[in-house]
């Protein structure tokens, strides 16, 4: 939990194992440090945090994606994945009182060099594939009519929605700007350089013999066969508050005034969450290189 103003906290849920798992498991944190929820509600602890949940259902679909290997079979199980993750959001609403939250889609999986490797497709190296990107729309439209339902629902709870597909695919065609090389776009830079187009092997994880991290990691977008970068994290984080359409509705940050003043406390509010969460998962994405 880490401090942006006198008056608001930033939770941090990242999502490790099963969406289900690690809802379960910050709950009976909350439970453990307030004694009770109704502790924590009278205190007003979530009133005045925001919750972040990054990719919830994303590890759901990659263990099914990973040992069905049918992308309609996965498919199936959008419903159920999504209606978790809205049972859960209520339930954070409901006993715990909370009112921010931010969602965040998956990213574009058909881009990420593990999913190309074991779904071979006719696309280009450079390109994404097609089936997996559509899965992952599948599951951001479910996504956000569930997200809208509940804003009807709570019209009180501030429930935002941070759009992961746009963002990645906004750095991805501009990756020459960003200083990222063309040539190892698609590429591991934890890999094996023997190991097919994308220098993944499945069978070979990051940090196992024979298996050695790139020299020029900030030139590339991926660091393992299903994780960024950190120079790619904070270029999405960037892309994702640049105020340019991928976070919906727009963070309210109210205030009691419509003035000059206002507004720059609300920029400021802005700011520091942005700069908040680019900081937290930036120390994730260093964690997962610092192996």
């Amino acid at each position: 939990m880490a401090s942006l103003t006198n008056h608001c906290f930033f939770i941090f849920l990242l999502v490790i194992s099963s969406f289900h798992s690690q809802i379960s498991a910050f709950m009976k944190l909350f439970y453990k440090d307030c004694f009770s929820f109704h502790d924590c509600g009278r205190n007003k602890i979530l009133q005045k945090a925001i919750v972040f949940m990054d990719q919830p259902g994303f590890n759901d679909y990659k263990h099914s994606l990973l040992h069905t290997k049918f992308i309609s079979e996965v498919s199936k199980i959008v419903p159920d994945v999504v209606e978790t993750i809205k049972s859960s959001i209520e339930q954070l609403i409901k006993d715990a009182e909370a009112k921010h939250l931010v969602v965040s889609g998956i990213i574009p999986i058909g881009c990420l060099p593990g999913f190309r490797t074991m779904f071979p497709d006719n696309s280009r190296k450079i390109q994404c594939h097609k089936g997996l990107n559509l899965f992952a729309t599948l599951h951001n439209d479910h996504l956000w009519q569930a997200l809208e339902e509940l804003r009807l629902k709570y019209p009180e709870v501030e429930i935002i929605y941070a759009d992961y597909f746009k963002a990645f695919m906004a750095v991805l065609c501009n990756h020459e700007f960003l200083g990222f090389k063309t040539k190892t776009l698609m590429k591991v830079c934890c890999g094996s350089t023997d190991s097919g187009p994308f220098n993944f092997d499945p069978h070979k994880k990051c940090g196992t013999e024979g298996v050695v991290a790139c020299s020029d990691r900030a030139s590339h977008i991926h660091w393992d066969g299903f994780r960024l970068t950190p120079e790619d994290s904070k270029n999405m984080i960037d892309t994702l508050f640049s105020k340019n359409g991928f976070v919906f509705p727009e963070f309210k940050f109210s205030t009691n005034h419509h003035t000059a003043a206002a507004e720059r406390h609300r920029s400021k509010v802005y700011g520091r969450f942005r700069d908040g969460l680019r900081h937290l998962l930036e120390l994730h994405a260093n964690n997962v290189v610092d192996y």
